[in-house]
């Protein structure tokens, strides 16, 4: 599991908070007052006040002169991932739309060499997109592929395309099998900023390995999503 980067005290408090407000701890009430948070916490007024205000400026609390913090209306998932086959499927109610953020053709170093099953060395098309509802950021996902297995593909990717259809259309891949590992990861500063969450925030990660017919890696993916904006549904079905 990838470890969380240090976090400051007022983020460990804010991430805390967070997570029981995104879970249903507080309803619709309102936030402990400030010395029961301190005494909680075991921290000082000014690291509970900076946690507060950036809940406030994330629209998850609102302060209320005189009365207290109060909890914003409960916010619904914006989208859902349904996971099984192949490909992750996200939906919604509105319009998905990707976002390339990097595409890059590099050396693949040792590490991604053995996860795609290729000499080191090779060459390696890494592509880092974020899916979007509505201009709402829900997930990166940052995937490698072999261009010694699908030469070009770099050049025929934007941001309308669905890899796993060009991949079936362009090279007559068959895709056989996709392990997934599920754990957590944090947001980096960047990706703080591509998902408009702040840093340090837990996310949950899919890590996946798809694999076609012959057994050759089709390609590696690492998906970060904002967990109180996708709902994830697994489904598993028997051939």
């Amino acid at each position: 599991m990838v470890q969380p980067l240090a976090m400051s005290l007022h983020e460990q408090v804010r991430n805390t908070l967070l997570f029981e407000i995104e879970t249903g701890a507080f309803g619709a009430g309102r936030l402990p007052p400030e010395p029961e948070l301190c005494e909680r916490f075991g921290v000082s007024r000014i690291t509970v006040r900076r946690a507060v205000a950036d809940l406030a400026e994330m629209g998850m609390v609102t302060r209320r002169q005189g009365r207290g913090t109060f909890v914003s209306a409960p916010r619904s998932p914006v989208g859902t991932m349904a996971m099984g086959g192949f490909s992750d499927h996200l939906s919604g109610g509105g319009v998905m739309a990707r976002r390339i953020m990097r595409a890059e053709v590099r050396e693949g170093d040792a590490d991604i060499a053995r996860a795609l099953r290729v000499a080191e060395g090779s060459p390696v098309f890494r592509l880092v997109r974020v899916f979007s509802l509505d201009g709402v950021p829900l997930s990166i996902d940052d995937s490698s592929y072999s261009l010694t297995r699908y030469p070009g593909f770099d050049a025929l990717v934007d941001d309308t395309t669905s890899t796993y259809q060009l991949l079936r259309e362009r090279y007559g891949v068959h895709f056989h099998e996709v392990e997934r590992r599920i754990s957590v990861s944090f947001t980096t500063e960047q990706t703080a900023v591509w998902l408009d969450r702040p840093e340090h925030d837990a996310l949950v990660l899919i890590e996946k390995t798809a694999t076609d017919r012959s057994g050759d890696i089709i390609h590696v993916s690492r998906v970060e999503t904002v967990p109180s904006r996708l709902e994830l549904k697994v489904t598993a079905s028997e051939d």
